[in-house]
């Protein structure tokens, strides 16, 4: 079992397939776009990484990040694949069906409503979601879910 978790093993392998590909660290930049998390969030890694003893670095200089694991022993990754992000439709194809073809959703709060999200069609509201979501993504995959049993009927 490796010592360290499968997101830092992604994380030690990015940076080692940069580094082989690119002749250079990745700036932390090159990480944020690549996994698609926020700013902070690579930096924690970063530091995590680091505290773990994975990788060492140069505070203040750019591009210092070295792996400090032997490159057998990361997971493999292939940085010259392009990682393709599914389309909003792909990812939820009842949900853009139902905005192009059948209503219209309402995101969002106001004072007179109890959710975050709701659909309606030409009749009224069809369903209403819950108050709070933790991500979008957890929103509109109840959205689809919802819209997909009320189209089951």
């Amino acid at each position: 079992m490796p010592p360290y978790t499968p997101k830092q093993g992604q994380y030690l392998a990015f940076i080692a397939a940069y580094m082989a590909k690119y002749g250079r660290s990745p700036a932390e930049a090159d990480i944020h776009r690549h996994f698609m998390v926020s700013p902070p969030s690579v930096h924690q890694m970063i530091l995590t990484l680091e505290a773990r003893g994975f990788i060492s670095r140069t505070p203040g200089t750019a591009r210092s990040i070295k792996v400090l694991l032997p490159v057998e022993e990361l997971p493999p990754f292939n940085i010259s694949a392009k990682q393709r992000v599914a389309t909003f439709e792909e990812r939820y194809p009842t949900v853009a069906a139902w905005v192009t073809t059948q209503g219209w959703i309402e995101l969002g709060s106001d004072d007179n409503s109890r959710s975050m999200v709701r659909a309606l069609d030409e009749g009224g509201m069809v369903w209403e979601g819950k108050n709070r979501y933790a991500t979008l993504d957890a929103l509109f995959t109840d959205l689809e879910n919802h819209l997909i049993a009320w189209q089951q009927g």
